[in-house]
């Protein structure tokens, strides 16, 4: 495969010069002004430009500028081609991001050297990213293979099934980015794609009650509700633990993943638990996730009740039923289920549980 190289000179005859001891190698295409190599290098990517620095209207050096502000253009090696001889320019030229420099009249051997070299590096460069980026990615699948593992571990044990956990994840992701399309200030990116990640981690602290609790078929009593009100705590904890294997640097995502655990059955209004707290005391990791939570859980089919149909869980959630309350939810995340709660009963009619009937 050819590689490309876009020339910039606003003297044709220099242009002239770089085709005829170019063209044979390279997909050369030349261009006599900086707005229309900008252009060109914004919509074909080339390997490689050679610029002159001396041009009317915009000259090398704010190609170069404009150049490294873009991230559409900011990786493209340039080599600063000019007859300029002081050494102020060549520096001023390689400290605004030029990879090397050629001075006029040319010397057609050291061009190719240079443009060979240089493209070789880039595509050196290229492939390591690539390279990085899939083990990146690979990582992150682990990772989140990890954490559906522990996840489904935990809730296995009182019938939970893995759709359940498949389910949590794909309407909170639907709930983070609406949040943080709406709310940019308040929830970025990168947050809401953590939230995402560790939210099937909200019950993992169930790992750690008793069966003759977590499966009881009636009600609970006084006792047996505290009990099972621990799994918030015992979740952080365990988490907690976690954390001291982790290098420093890579602790702070799995604070979101503490928070969720442990507040996730707090309440907006104060009436949740384990602790009470209310409005922005209550991580907002946490107030997210409480909301997915408590919307499949009423429409989830279990043993001692029937599974709401999407509009009497929407109408419990905004509307109240004397258990559920709106109050119980931060209003943002109340805007946001406004605006998704069709896509968030798609994620729920799309992984049943392979045991239940779901009411429709």
């Amino acid at each position: 495969m050819s590689h490309r190289v876009i020339a910039v000179d606003d003297v044709p005859l220099n242009l002239d010069i770089l085709e005829a001891i170019l063209d044979t190698e390279y997909d050369l295409t030349t261009v006599t002004s900086g707005r229309e190599a900008l252009a060109l290098m914004a919509e074909e990517q080339p390997d490689l430009v050679l610029l002159d620095l001396s041009m009317p209207e915009m000259d090398g050096f704010e190609v170069l500028r404009r150049m490294r502000s873009d991230p559409v253009t900011e990786h493209i090696p340039v080599i600063i081609v000019t007859a300029e001889m002081d050494d102020y320019s060549e520096e001023k030229g390689l400290n605004l991001g030029a990879v090397d420099y050629i001075r006029k009249p040319y010397k057609s051997d050291i061009i190719r050297i240079k443009i060979r070299n240089h493209i070789e590096l880039k595509a050196y460069r290229d492939d390591l990213e690539g390279m990085v980026e899939e083990r990146t990615q690979q990582l992150t699948a682990a990772h989140e293979a990890i954490i559906m593992g522990m996840s489904l571990l935990s809730e296995s044990r009182d019938g939970i099934t893995g759709a359940h956990l498949a389910r949590i994840k794909q309407q909170t992701q639907l709930l983070t980015g609406k949040i943080a399309e709406m709310y940019p200030e308040l929830l970025d990116k990168e947050m809401a794609g953590l939230i995402t990640i560790y939210s099937p981690l909200h019950d993992v602290g169930k790992v750690g009650i008793p069966d003759s609790v977590l499966k009881k078929s009636g009600g609970l009593t006084r006792e047996e509700f505290e009990l099972m009100k621990s799994h918030t705590w015992g979740g952080g904890d365990l988490l907690r633990q976690m954390v001291d294997f982790l290098m420093p640097e890579h602790r702070a995502p799995l604070k979101v993943a503490i928070d969720i655990a442990e507040c996730h059955h707090e309440r907006f209004d104060g009436t949740g638990y384990p602790e009470g707290i209310a409005g922005a005391t209550i991580p907002f990791a946490a107030r997210i996730a409480a909301l997915p939570d408590v919307y499949d859980a009423l429409r989830s089919a279990r043993p001692y009740k029937r599974g709401f149909s999407h509009e009497e869980a929407l109408e419990t959630i905004l509307k109240g039923d004397g258990r559920t309350e709106p109050s119980h939810f931060d209003p943002i995340v109340l805007e946001a289920f406004k605006e998704v709660h069709n896509e968030m009963a798609e994620a729920f009619d799309s992984n049943p549980d392979p045991y239940l009937i779901h009411s429709k």
